[in-house]
């Protein structure tokens, strides 16, 4: 079994133990014993890369791929074996360049989650305390292996955020299927 290290990443949040209760209720909504423990590694404070202004409020912000490189680098250095997660209260942003047939552009995009089998970022900018959670068991998810659908609604389905539709178990059966068995077993389940 896989266990959760926590790392809480700059921010001003009220606790860095309410960070953890997140990822707990989080790995609530997966069957038991999908995760071992759940540990705190400790807070970091990084220098935020540029400012993000909205409305009349202005934010430090996180480049996304910076970040997860930053996490990468303290997993290696920590020989960490398990999913080390960073989770933040600050904006974590990807830029992307593109050609519009005239000329070059950049796009910032928000990112809330990204997570892997060995690192994984939480941004819980702009996002109410009641989908915290969620947010984070979205990501969770990923580290599993479970991916994004539409039908039947599930807990991999991003609009979950601002729904009340969450079922019981939250998962399909294709989701609980991957869950339950071990990853290198076939699966039985429709796709």
């Amino acid at each position: 079994m896989q266990s959760i290290s926590v790392l809480t990443i700059s921010g001003e949040q009220e606790n860095d133990k309410d960070m953890v209760k997140i990822v707990e209720v989080a790995s609530g909504y997966f069957p038991t014993q999908t995760w071992e423990d759940i540990g705190y590694v400790g807070k970091l404070s990084f220098e935020h890369d540029f400012k993000v202004v909205t409305g009349r409020e202005s934010y430090g912000a996180f480049l996304f791929q910076k970040l997860i490189s930053k996490i990468r680098r303290v997993r290696d250095s920590k020989k960490l074996t398990s999913l080390l997660l960073g989770i933040t209260a600050d904006p974590m942003v990807a830029m992307y360049h593109f050609f519009d047939r005239t000329n070059f552009k950049r796009a910032l995009y928000l990112v809330h989650d990204y997570v892997d089998e060995k690192v994984g970022v939480v941004s819980l900018f702009q996002v109410n305390e009641g989908s915290s959670s969620r947010l984070v068991a979205h990501g969770l998810g990923h580290n599993r292996g479970l991916c994004h659908h539409v039908e039947p609604i599930d807990l991999m389905y991003s609009e979950l955020l601002s729904s009340s539709t969450l079922q019981v178990d939250g998962f399909c059966e294709v989701c609980l299927c991957k869950l339950t068995k071990d990853r290198t077993d076939a699966c039985n389940c429709r796709q």
